[in-house]
């Protein structure tokens, strides 16, 4: 079977089991590979509610397809909480203390940050843990706070058999968080974190923050403007060294001209010379004189605003080149772009 169709008939219950390609659920578990990787489980409290949990945790490149499934699968406005391995049918304080622990990562950022951070990074995990804690009725926050240790750590937890100091300190820091988190949560719907971050790292953390960044924009910018004058520079040193080297070649000092800078679309990239009776554009490509002269005629009509009509330039080698448009008094022939103030040079030295 498909695998995105084992993850829809798994997130709407529409079988009680099915497996496709290294991806099978059986009930309200589905797995990658085996059994030792639950990537999603639905679940019901006691009201009858339902909800998602989800592992994100990273494991292997097709499992991470198995997790993209899942995650689509799951009908739009579900209660979803990503959990990682703390799948539990009836909730578990892992799932807070590891969300109290990601604002505290997040609020540490802002001591060394120079970019803007989201207040979602701080506000999205408060929002999860109090969603959770009310699914599946774990208690009011004031009972949450009077829990020791190890029910706040259990026995999963990377600290679960250190000492007994380093428990109370973490589980400590984890309940000030949550007091400080609860003190606050009126500014949830404002997207502010300055109070909370001071609180949490110290007060002026959030000010060296600000002035962090504002130093950092303005190097930023100031960076970007050299950028900018220096390309403007090296363009403008360029196109004095293509013009002098424009008049060694339509004066037949060099054999070629080479021109390696890229140019707007609107502006000109070929130039023409008269050269053995012929006019000849930088491009290498050759017209006779009457058929320069018959061109230049139609150019002048398009100059002084005739409508455009397409037409076709013979070379000296028989080959047809089509006029594709005439717009700002730029003549367009393919890959040629000519200035009207360029042939009207060459007219000029051809007596027309």
């Amino acid at each position: 079977m498909n695998n995105k169709m084992v993850a829809h008939l798994w997130a709407n219950e529409q079988q009680e089991s099915a497996s496709g390609s290294n991806f099978f659920f059986k009930g309200a578990s589905i797995y990658s590979y085996g059994r030792h990787f639950e990537a999603g489980r639905i679940v019901r409290n006691e009201r009858g509610e339902k909800a998602y949990l989800i592992n994100k945790c990273s494991y292997s490149s097709s499992t991470s397809k198995h997790q993209c499934y899942v995650w689509h699968a799951i009908p739009t406005g579900s209660m979803v909480f990503s959990v990682g391995y703390n799948m539990s049918n009836s909730g578990s304080m892992s799932f807070v203390v590891n969300q109290l622990e990601a604002i505290k990562n997040s609020a540490e950022r802002y001591k060394k940050a120079r970019t803007e951070i989201s207040y979602h990074a701080i506000w999205q995990p408060f929002t999860s843990l109090m969603a959770y804690i009310g699914f599946f009725d774990l208690g009011t926050p004031k009972q949450l706070l009077k829990k020791n240790v190890n029910e706040w750590l259990g026995t999963k937890h990377e600290l679960a058999w250190k000492s007994d100091k380093v428990k109370r300190e973490h589980v400590r820091e984890m309940k000030r968080i949550f007091q400080i988190m609860l003190s606050h949560q009126s500014l949830d719907i404002l997207g502010t974190v300055n109070v909370i971050v001071d609180e949490i790292c110290g007060e002026g953390t959030w000010g060296n923050y600000i002035e962090r960044c504002q130093k950092f924009r303005a190097t930023q910018e100031d960076r970007e403007a050299k950028r900018i004058e220096k390309a403007r520079v090296e363009n403008e040193t360029r196109k004095k060294t293509l013009k002098e080297r424009i008049q060694m070649w339509k004066a037949g000092e060099i054999r070629e001209l080479n021109n390696p800078v890229i140019y707007n679309i609107y502006e000109p990239n070929v130039w023409l010379r008269i050269k053995n009776g012929k006019v000849e554009t930088s491009k290498g490509i050759k017209l006779s004189q009457t058929e320069a002269e018959r061109l230049w005629k139609r150019i002048k009509s398009f100059h002084g605003g005739a409508q455009f009509q397409h037409d076709l330039a013979r070379d000296s080698s028989g080959n047809d080149w089509a006029f594709n448009n005439y717009q700002n008094d730029i003549l367009t022939a393919g890959c040629h772009r000519i200035a009207y103030s360029e042939m009207e040079s060459i007219a000029k030295q051809l007596g027309w």
